[in-house]
């Protein structure tokens, strides 16, 4: 992903002003966020120490250990483009997707808390995304967990 620095904070700013109240205020004065991009053996050793999980994940949102900053999302590339390939987006839409999930977990958000907690997380999600891209339709039905259900109209 070539993103350069202004074209993320104008992304993140585009997010924040989407975003529930109680959340904008949590993120007056853009903070900042590392991104950072990984290949898929960093990402599933990354996955493995900090979840557990024995693969490459798209995307892990670490708490901030630096005074000024929000937080770190690390994006696995691979595993990105192979998303979007599968859900028919562009590999930019695909990581706005997942610049918008990871920053919702950096915000508290957190789908498997629970099936409410998942279906508040992904119908927010979906709402900003769809915003971003002009109401298109795109979205998961009813909340589901189920990233496949993620189509292009």
């Amino acid at each position: 992903m070539n993103l350069s620095k202004p074209q993320l904070q104008t992304l993140l700013s585009q997010i924040i002003t989407r975003l529930p109240p109680k959340d904008r205020v949590r993120l007056q004065g853009a903070p900042q966020i590392n991104c950072v991009f990984v290949d898929a053996s960093k990402g599933r050793l990354l996955n493995k120490v900090f979840r557990g999980r024995d693969y490459a994940t798209d995307v892990l949102s670490f708490a901030p250990v630096e005074p000024g900053f929000f937080g770190e999302l690390v994006f696995c590339t691979p595993v990105l483009k192979k998303q979007a390939k599968a859900h028919k987006l562009t590999a930019r839409e695909e990581f706005l997707y997942l610049f918008i999930h990871g920053l919702l977990h950096l915000l508290g958000y957190d789908h498997e808390k629970s099936d409410k907690a998942a279906k508040r997380m992904y119908l927010l999600q979906d709402e900003i995304f769809a915003q971003m891209l002009g109401n298109k339709k795109l979205g998961r039905k009813n909340g589901s967990r189920n990233r496949t259900l993620r189509r292009k109209k």
